[in-house]
């Protein structure tokens, strides 16, 4: 997901997340393209992949043993362009991220959006808003809502307050 989005459950489901890291998710998975993927819910039912019954007698040492078993030895093709983004929190520009790691805006972008599912430029938002948040959530550090936006590579108030509507669904002052 890479914006909020309020969901309905019916009574009597259950609901299990799994958070993987960036690029994992093909490693389980064979689509074309995990941009395919993007914003989507994938019932367990139709996965394909998934026995139901045992996802309900002990959930956490099934998906273990499920991706355990799963695992594919592959080193992440964007491994460096992940740790540059993480490095800077976000902030550091796609055309710089492409030129560091010798390549082009389009090359990067076209193996974000099939490794990834996003845009370099959507992951290093999500990546700089996340560290905007942790900011936000630290009272130690007592510091304005401009403060913490400028320091993150938002533009003003305004551009935090908007990225933090549509990642969480709600005002930075209602958090």
């Amino acid at each position: 997901m890479n914006s909020f989005k309020d969901s309905l459950i019916e009574i009597d489901t259950h609901l299990l997340g799994a958070c993987l890291k960036p690029a994992t998710f093909a490693n389980f998975y064979t689509h074309a393209s995990q941009n395919e993927l993007t914003n989507n819910t994938i019932a367990l039912e139709k996965a394909n992949s998934f026995s139901v019954d045992k996802t309900l007698e002990n959930p956490f040492s099934y998906f273990n043993h499920f991706y355990s078993d799963r695992i594919k030895s592959k080193n992440c093709l964007l491994q460096s362009e992940l740790n540059d983004i993480h490095s800077t929190n976000g902030t550091i520009s796609i055309y710089d991220l492409a030129k560091k790691n010798f390549t082009t805006v389009r090359q990067l972008e076209r193996n974000f959006k099939k490794l990834i599912g996003l845009s370099p430029k959507e992951y290093s938002n999500i990546i700089r808003f996340q560290n905007a948040l942790n900011l936000i959530k630290n009272p130690k550090l007592n510091r304005s809502l401009l403060d913490i936006a400028f320091e993150c590579g938002y533009y003003d108030h305004s551009h935090l307050s908007n990225e933090f509507k549509r990642n969480t669904g709600l005002s930075p002052s209602s958090f």
